[in-house]
């Protein structure tokens, strides 16, 4: 399809925006797209304005990603699941401080004392859900179980309970077990947010070592299918003070740490666009602008080529990619927000510094709905001073932009889910939009 040009008389900046409104569409050719201005004389301009549509290889390379930033224990709300869209499994793992070694009762004066001569007989695991957020229909059964030994929150996984620098400890079983059964319960949502766990005498005794109580608990659920937020969890303890040994005491065991651990974890991008999940994946690849545009024909039999790319020319420029569906386990069940970001020494990657946002709004929203189902929603992301810049630093030594970018969850991480968009071999791969105006008054807004 060959696009129209529209040319007029005079000069008015305001004339760009009736040239960018004045039917405009898109045109093939040299893997390119171009739209200029229908004919006419509504704009007293003598001006051209085009808007190109470069694949990724024209301008830009080397796209690569990279996981392993933020853990599981920094999310606010931990996942436990089983056979979640029949493949995702999720644990939470809890470590308690050591029992209190006091409660304040009254004595039979009627004045509050320390008492430290306690007998714990029983106690209870309370934990709380998102019912908003629950994936189940109906009633769930939960279980709690002791863990018989140490791990580290920071970098706990379904398969290692501590994988630190010179110490690297496998669990017994995978998935954080085996563990010591303390007790299950059915869980309905329609009848409040809390399931209480309760725990008898023996192994509250079993929790009263230190050791043990450092070791913590393994929260799971029962039910297939199920995928639960956790939003809070209590230990709580039944004692027998010896003021009043007729008298029940309720104390509440401080939380140490909490993380949670999943399998599988997915695979690493290849050849796509990842960002997000946990821990967060971030996509990087290179900006090499091209210094002059060769096609595609419909634009050379407008403003002829080559055409030189120059910052007067540029109206507008921004990054579109098109979603894709990532694993059904971990597509996104809520907002997520990305941003751009220059990397500063591109050499240090994975680990390079990052500078600050070059999006004013500090991320683009991107909705779930976007990753669901065939996906295919195309995200514009705006690029114009960037581009602008790059543009401007082939003239000006002056200048040193960086070339190379990470695309990344303006939180990491924020969850287990992430957003997935196609890579540079497929048609829907990245492109660069270029709104470009030529005249030789006009300059750039």
């Amino acid at each position: 399809m060959t696009p129209s040009m529209h040319r007029a008389n005079g000069l008015k900046r305001s004339a760009l925006a009736v040239l960018l409104t004045t039917g405009v569409w898109a045109v093939g050719g040299c893997q390119e797209e171009i739209t200029a201005t229908l004919d006419g004389d509504l704009v007293p301009v003598d001006a051209v304005t085009v808007d190109v549509t470069l694949p990724f290889s024209e301008f830009a390379r080397d796209l690569e990603g990279w996981g392993g930033y933020g853990r599981p224990h920094e999310l606010s709300q931990d996942i436990v699941a089983r056979s979640f869209e029949g493949s995702l499994d999720a644990r939470v793992l809890n470590g308690f401080y050591p029992y209190p070694v006091y409660a304040t009762v009254k004595d039979s004066t009627g004045v509050f004392v320390a008492d430290s001569a306690l007998t714990f007989v029983g106690g209870r695991v309370v934990v709380r859900f998102d019912t908003i957020s629950a994936v189940h229909d109906g009633p769930v059964e939960i279980a709690v179980g002791a863990l018989p030994r140490e791990w580290d929150y920071r970098s706990v996984g379904w398969d290692v309970a501590v994988d630190s620098v010179g110490d690297r400890q496998l669990w017994d079983e995978a998935g954080a077990g085996p563990v010591i059964p303390l007790g299950t319960v059915i869980w309905d949502p329609a009848e409040g947010d809390s399931a209480v766990i309760e725990v008898d005498s023996a192994h509250i005794a079993l929790f009263a070592d230190t050791a043990a109580a450092e070791a913590g608990v393994r929260l799971d659920v029962v039910t297939e299918g199920a995928r639960l937020d956790l939003a809070g969890m209590t230990y709580q303890l039944d004692t027998r003070p010896s003021v009043h040994p007729d008298t029940l005491v309720t104390l509440f065991v401080t939380n140490r740490w909490r993380s949670f651990i999943y399998d599988p974890v997915p695979d690493p991008p290849a050849g796509e666009i990842r960002v997000g999940g946990v821990p967060a994946w971030r996509s990087v690849f290179t900006f090499e602008m091209p210094d002059s545009l060769y096609g595609p024909t419909e634009l050379c039999e407008a403003v002829g080529c080559p055409l030189a790319l120059t910052g007067q020319s540029l109206i507008s420029a921004s990054l579109i990619l098109t979603s894709r569906a990532p694993p059904a386990a971990f597509q996104p069940v809520d907002s997520l927000f990305m941003d751009v970001r220059p990397v500063l020494e591109p050499s240090r990657l994975p680990k390079s510094p990052l500078g600050s946002s070059l999006l004013l709004t500090g991320g683009v929203l991107l909705a779930p709905e976007d990753f669901q189902g065939e996906a295919g929603a195309e995200i514009e992301i705006p690029l114009g001073s960037y581009v602008e810049g790059l543009i401007l630093e082939k003239t000006d030594p002056d200048l040193d932009i960086p070339k190379t970018l990470a695309l990344l969850s303006s939180f990491e991480p924020l969850s287990l889910y992430f957003g997935a968009f196609e890579g540079p071999d497929s048609p829907d791969g990245p492109k660069l939009r270029l709104i470009l105006t030529f005249a030789d008054e006009i300059g750039i807004r």
